[in-house]
């Protein structure tokens, strides 16, 4: 029996997905300081500007600009991956922050040296400290 129309544009999105979750994995992995946002986020301006003021470069992807040749679905995929379905969803040295609450308090918790988060992540607080 052959595949039917239906059955072939649920295998191709289900492809496209996979290709989307393989490019959020080499990205989380491959980039000390990721954002995930869209082109009419005003926090995500926020949390890209915090992090020009510490002087820390970070790439920001624009998920609704598929200019930089990105998957269609990596929007899905960061979401399902983060269970977050806003923006911005920062990750930092390959562990999930958030949006730009979570960073700013992140920022405060880095500041007490002897916060869990401080002890436990010291590369995310090393490159939070200005």
């Amino acid at each position: 029996m052959g595949a039917t129309g239906k059955d072939m544009s649920q295998e191709q999105a289900e492809k496209e997905f996979d290709s989307a979750m393989g490019s959020l994995e080499t990205m989380v992995r491959n980039e000390p300081c990721l954002i995930f946002s869209t082109t009419v986020c005003p926090w995500c301006d926020r949390a890209a500007e915090f992090f020009q003021s510490i002087n820390r470069q970070c790439r920001k992807v624009e998920l609704n600009d598929q200019a930089e040749g990105q998957s269609p679905m990596l929007g899905t995929a960061v979401a399902l991956a983060t269970q977050q379905r806003t923006v911005p969803n920062i990750f930092l040295f390959g562990k999930h922050v958030g949006g730009f609450d979570r960073l700013m308090a992140s920022v405060e918790q880095c500041k007490l040296k002897d916060s869990a988060l401080a002890l436990q992540h010291a590369d995310v607080c090393g490159f939070l400290s200005e």
